[in-house]
């Protein structure tokens, strides 16, 4: 956690639907700008990690930064690693974003700056690296992507790199035989595309689909999107992959809120969850040489 004391904030990988994290609330589907950080965390420092994060979040609420955010913590995938997404209308709003919170991020004192700079010594033990991508949002490469982000628990990110030259025949892959198979089975998905254009590859692109519980992989849409294929569909799009991706892997994530930064209007779609009490620390108290007074709980 170097860099800006605003990258440090708000840290991807995606979101794509209604109110990504805080943005204005008549917007309707994904943003067109994204803010995705990947932190590849050291092995066994995760627990660590976590509370390091919540940390700042907390510091975030407290001194009002404008820099919202949405951690994601892995289920399936690498182990090691944690993404935040922030979601904008401009890369002008980025930059005026990380003016802000640099300004109230330098103007903490007392107590709350102590916090920052113990946070700061921290973070290198903790940190194996760090990936920052701008991207921005593919409507024709997406799928029924309007949805209530702030009642999803989760998001099933598949990243593909597509190989260069062969853009054409990805999109073809995509929309004309991909898509359309998934009208045709009534895919009960929503996707949100998105095109990494800088921190990347430009030919990177990644697919968010927000879950509200991992019970809908019950639902084989897979298979019910190829079965809606023709025969000669199938063979078309099994080459037009072969050709044009390089690289595709999905990784499933958890929301975490409380390493998690959103605003009131956001947290209002759930503020059971999006507003966690702070977790109370275990003390120990040091040994008096009394001894404990006994229990009165009767045996279970």
């Amino acid at each position: 956690m170097k860099k800006s004391l605003f990258v440090l904030a708000i840290s991807l990988l995606a979101a794509g639907v209604t109110q990504v994290t805080a943005q204005p609330p008549n917007r309707v589907g994904p943003p067109p700008v994204l803010l995705i950080v990947r932190e590849d965390i050291k092995p066994g420092k995760m627990p660590a990690h976590n509370i390091h994060s919540a940390s700042f979040a907390r510091i975030f609420r407290q001194l009002q930064t404008p820099s919202y955010r949405i951690a994601l913590v892995p289920v399936a995938g690498s182990e090691n690693e944690v993404i935040y997404i922030t979601a904008l209308d401009t890369f002008k709003e980025m930059e005026q974003t990380q003016r802000d919170t640099d300004q109230k991020m330098s103007a903490a004192s007392g107590a709350m700056k102590s916090e920052l700079d113990r946070l700061e010594k921290e973070a290198p033990d903790l940190h194996a690296g760090m990936r920052d991508m701008f991207a921005v949002y593919r409507p024709d490469f997406s799928y029924d992507a309007t949805v209530d982000i702030r009642q999803m628990r989760y998001f099933a990110i598949n990243t593909v790199r597509v190989r260069p030259g062969q853009e054409d025949q990805f999109a073809e892959y995509v929309r004309n035989l991909t898509n359309a198979a998934r009208t045709k089975a009534k895919a009960e998905l929503h996707i949100a595309a998105f095109q990494i254009i800088a921190g990347s590859p430009s030919t990177t692109y990644m697919f968010f689909r927000p879950m509200k519980s991992l019970a809908e992989y019950d639902l084989r849409i897979g298979p019910r999107v190829r079965e809606a294929m023709s025969d000669d569909q199938k063979k078309k799009a099994d080459k037009l992959a072969s050709e044009s991706v390089v690289f595709s892997e999905t990784s499933v994530y958890a929301f975490n809120p409380q390493m998690s930064y959103v605003d009131k209007n956001f947290a209002a779609g759930d503020p059971t969850f999006w507003n966690p009490k702070p977790e109370v620390p275990v003390t120990t108290k040091r040994a008096t040489g009394k001894k404990p007074p006994k229990s009165t709980t009767p045996p279970q």
